[in-house]
């Protein structure tokens, strides 16, 4: 199968899963819970950005499009990005799980990868111009203080990112995290990588690099850091087998990289464990018990595979919610030990 139509298909797949998670989700209010679908359109870039938001909602009626509670902190601050040809919809547990602890979270959906755009708009070359998804995030954080959106004035300059696989990566790219010139192409030949799935998505070209060529990928991707970023956290971050050692080094925030340590789609030493053995304030946390790369989405109920792997089922004896409330713990004890709480 070429890697086009590979691309074509995990979207679909994403797509149906989605789909079958959205109906009850959408609907589902603990108190004042909620989730709404915002769009923007980035004139800059001639393209619409579509967002989720979960939040404590207030008053029904408040004059804006999104209504936050009078007690909404307004420091507290967290997005999401999600994996390669996914939706923010997937991320349902952990927007609702955020916003129920006083968080305004908004999920961005990448455009040429997220299905919620039409499958017309599907373009699997958009992961060869991997600057693109940071940018979306900061053309989002910069709209959060768009008149008209939000009832109460929130500070956009103390965000908390995360991210799953794709989108994992770019949480870290976003606070300094670069890909290598070559650097994919050459793992992915070598027999140690034949167990990774990722080198199936590799863009990378197979002709050198020219200094020209390397000074315009440079340029581009200083362009992805983000100063509003304080803090990350990462689950199950892709593309650690392309990111330059030098670029995590230069990573200063505070970085939670969790990963599923018998994985079914990413070695955990090549991408997790790497990411966070180079960042110097990084901790890293293990997932074990099964969990393969697709924990970390919701729960679903389908026999599509991504490069042979179930995204719904797992492996015997699995059991995707609990394993998504061990994540949450440590999501949040790292919140808590970072002080985020106190924003």
């Amino acid at each position: 199968m070429k890697l086009t139509q590979l691309l074509l298909l995990v979207c679909i797949v994403v797509a149906a899963m989605s789909v079958d998670s959205v109906s009850a989700k959408e609907i589902t209010k603990s108190g004042n819970l909620h989730s709404t679908d915002v769009d923007f359109f980035n004139s800059t870039t001639n393209q619409p950005v579509k967002t989720k938001f979960w939040y404590l909602a207030g008053e029904l009626q408040c004059g804006k499009t999104i209504c936050l509670a009078a007690s909404q902190n307004k420091r507290k601050l967290a997005l999401i990005s999600h994996g390669a040809f996914g939706s923010p919809i997937e991320m349902n547990w952990l927007g609702y799980a955020l916003a129920s602890q006083g968080w305004l979270v908004v999920g961005v959906a990448h455009y040429g990868e997220s299905w919620v755009y039409g499958k017309d708009t599907i373009d699997p070359s958009v992961l060869a111009r991997f600057w693109q998804r940071p940018q979306e995030v900061s053309f989002v954080i910069e709209q959060l203080t768009n008149e008209g959106l939000l009832n109460l004035d929130i500070d956009n300059s103390n965000v908390l990112m995360l991210g799953h696989s794709a989108g994992g990566f770019t949480a870290l790219a976003l606070a300094g995290a670069k890909l290598e010139a070559g650097k994919s192409e050459r793992y992915c030949a070598l027999d140690t990588a034949k167990n990774d799935k990722s080198c199936a998505y590799n863009t990378q070209q197979t002709t050198p690099y020219t200094k020209d060529k390397i000074h315009k990928i440079s340029k581009v991707q200083a362009s992805m850091v983000d100063a509003r970023i304080k803090a990350i956290i990462s689950l199950d971050p892709a593309l650690g087998h392309a990111v330059n050692e030098t670029s995590l080094m230069d990573v200063t925030v505070p970085t939670l990289v969790i990963g599923s340590v018998e994985n079914d789609f990413l070695p955990f030493k090549q991408h997790a464990q790497y990411y966070a053995e180079h960042i110097r304030n990084a901790d890293l946390i293990g997932i074990e018990q099964g969990a393969g790369h697709f924990i970390y989405i919701n729960e679903c109920e389908h026999n599509f595979k991504a490069q042979g792997i179930l995204l719904c089922k797992d492996r015997e004896g699995v059991d995707r919610k609990a394993l998504q409330q061990q994540v949450l713990g440590h999501v949040f004890s790292f919140i808590n030990r970072q002080g985020l709480n106190q924003l």
